[in-house]
């Protein structure tokens, strides 16, 4: 053999690479994957082979490769995990069930075409659909969305009631008192009627109507109340019917302060007599502010219980001596409080505190914060469960065998903006699979090793968001809103969120959680929730001078993960001098929103969902077209 020739050979690549057909998952952790060479032993060597050994040596060679060969992945390998082909042109989806799972499109006139050959199953060129974090964290908030608004709904009863007293009683002081507490009363009565009336004159109570002090107060409130182009914005689910956006609009009314006036003083001491003289008023006024702490966040404070403490169980008498009472305040307590405190989540809180550039990127700097560790939310009720699951998108890190590179983080923090009804800009294009043109000849099989993952390795957020539906499950049974029709479907989707974080990080779960979390990531698509159209639209919760952001779901399509090893695994074969060992990348396609965005007058409200879907479903479910469509539609 000439010395050029031996240096070729030294230079060969093996006669083949093979990926496998089959992985199956060892107790100890280990994956055990499986090769068929069939095809290869019927193929017959490539012209390299045979140029540089003959024909003969290279039938004995194939001849002599078993059918089928195995090789055990050794556990406990850290992972690299990155952007591949970033979202699929074309036509989107309406839901997560309705994907196709073929390859991803090219337009690339030189890629290996997928039918040109049969390939293993997990041959990276033939990706398969891998069951997204991004797909569980929006039918998470289905879940949610849903059960809160049954919540609000019934916790309406305890509201209308609740406000229908307070205005009567107070309209009756007003009629019958004097001085401050006849002034106290006028503005009691017009903070309630025009909460009750949802900001609307025309559904302002006809015994208010009746009394012209009281018609031309409301009047006035109703105007104040509604200068924030904030006030009559709900966001879902409470835009999702007119009871619902009623209900919203009150709740924000009632969580005003009062004008720092005698009569807004007044009006504030005036309810806590009422409360002390009427034990329902007051049962119900608790039951109102215990539904607020556990559906839509404790405040901080409950400032009208310091007014309360401090007129020391006499509210009345306070009334009459008021300079009196406004003198035993700090200076800072002296605003009168609202009649309950707004809710407050660690999200809205932050959100509420931006302002100049800050605002303009209100969802960006919400995901940095939490990457940053400046908003770590609780978990102990479930407003702080509901934004901590929704959190874990931005924190990636958390699961520590698994890095994921900038580009796929930029990813998951769209999910996050998409779920709350923002958008965010993706970052470019990730590469392609790359064709090999080496040259043939080595006697020798190269046996591919992939990574293997069954679900988008985020645990945490599989986690969390069991952990946030045990708590909403937790809330709903102690309000005695247990139906049916509200909770099963909440619990039902508890163990398998517990079994999905198993399969992303198998260490330390039981044998039983694995089980349910591989049986449902082998068969998602066939789960009804998933079915479910994603188009939604929605307005950001933060008003830019005259003008606000919008966002629309506008529908789902795919892309490419790529995944591989960070440090080489160990690998062992029995048998097998024919064959090089090499770990390798592997690709999968994983279900995405496709969010679009666009700026409309801050008073706006949101395109309804049949709207919506009209709009999409009109410019042929494309991207591109829906941005504009959406754009020119909220002019």
């Amino acid at each position: 053999m000439s010395w050029v020739l031996a240096t070729l050979l030294l230079a060969a690549a093996p006669l083949a690479d093979l990926s496998p057909y089959a992985v199956k998952h060892l107790p100890d952790g280990s994956l055990e994957y499986s090769y068929d060479l069939t095809a290869i032993k019927s193929a017959g060597g490539t012209a390299d082979a045979n140029a540089a050994h003959g024909e003969e040596k290279v039938k004995a060679f194939l001849k002599s490769l078993p059918r089928t060969f195995k090789v055990v992945v050794g556990p406990g390998n850290a992972l690299d995990v990155g952007s591949g082909r970033a979202v699929e042109s074309g036509k989107l989806t309406t839901s997560f069930a309705t994907l196709s799972e073929g390859p991803m499109a090219s337009d690339n006139p030189l890629a290996d075409k997928s039918g040109a050959r049969l390939r293993p199953l997990l041959d990276p060129a033939e990706p398969h659909l891998l069951l997204s974090a991004e797909a569980i964290a929006w039918q998470v908030r289905q879940l949610e969305l849903a059960a809160l608004a049954a919540e609000e709904t019934d916790t309406e009863n305890l509201r209308r009631e609740l406000w229908s007293r307070v205005l009567d009683r107070a309209l009756q002081k007003h009629q019958k008192g004097q001085g401050d507490a006849r002034e106290g009363a006028l503005a009691l009565v017009a903070r309630v009627a025009a909460a009750s009336a949802c900001l609307d004159k025309a559904k302002v109570a006809p015994s208010v109507r009746a009394d012209a002090d009281a018609s031309a107060a409301v009047d006035v409130e109703i105007a104040r109340l509604s200068d924030s182009p904030d006030a009559l914005l709900p966001p879902v689910p409470f835009s999702g019917s007119p009871q619902l956006r009623c209900a919203w609009v009150r709740v924000r009314a009632i969580g005003q302060p009062f004008e720092r006036t005698r009569a807004g003083t007044a009006a504030v001491l005036l309810f806590l007599e009422l409360l002390s003289e009427d034990p329902r008023l007051a049962t119900l006024w608790e039951r109102v502010r215990t539904r607020r702490d556990k559906f839509l966040g404790a405040p901080a404070t409950e400032p009208i219980l310091h007014w309360r403490e401090k007129a020391a169980g006499k509210p009345g008498e306070a009334i009459e001596t008021l300079n009196d009472f406004i003198e035993s305040l700090a200076m800072d307590a002296r605003i009168p409080p609202p009649l309950v405190a707004p809710a407050v989540t660690p999200f809205e809180k932050f959100l509420s505190e931006l302002s100049g550039a800050e605002r303009t990127h209100a969802f960006a700097e919400l995901a940095t914060a939490l990457q940053d560790g400046r908003i770590v939310p609780g978990q102990a009720t479930w407003p702080e469960a509901h934004d901590a699951a929704l959190g874990a998108l931005c924190l990636p890190e958390a699961n520590k065998s698994v890095r994921f590179d900038g580009a796929w983080r930029d990813r998951l923090q769209g999910s996050f903006a998409a779920l709350l009804g923002s958008t965010s800009e993706a970052r470019g294009d990730g590469r392609a699979p790359e064709r090999s043109d080496e040259e043939r000849s080595e006697l020798k099989v190269r046996l591919l090793v992939p990574p293997s993952l069954e679900v988008e390795p985020l645990p945490e957020v599989f986690a969390r968001g069991a952990r946030s539906l045990e708590k909403l499950v937790e809330a709903l049974q102690s309000e005695q809103l247990s139906g049916a029709a509200v909770v099963a479907p909440v619990k039902a989707w508890i163990p398998r969120l517990k079994g999905l974080a198993a399969v992303a990080n198998p260490e330390g779960s039981s044998a039983k959680e694995l089980a349910e979390g591989r049986r449902f990531a082998a068969a998602w698509r066939s789960e009804p929730a998933f079915s479910r159209d994603v188009r939604e639209a929605g307005a950001s919760p933060v008003a830019l001078g005259a003008e606000r952001q919008h966002a629309a779901i506008v529908g789902v399509s795919r892309r490419e993960l790529t995944v591989s090893f960070a440090k080489p695994p160990k690998l062992t074969a029995s048998g097998g001098d024919s064959f090089v060992l090499a770990p390798s990348e592997q690709r999968y396609i994983v279900p995405v929103l496709v969010t679009v965005g666009a700026s409309a007058a801050a008073t706006r409200r949101p395109l309804e969902r049949q709207a919506l879907k009209l709009l999409v479903d009109g410019v042929a479910r494309d991207a591109a077209q829906a941005e504009g469509a959406f754009a020119e539609a909220l002019k």
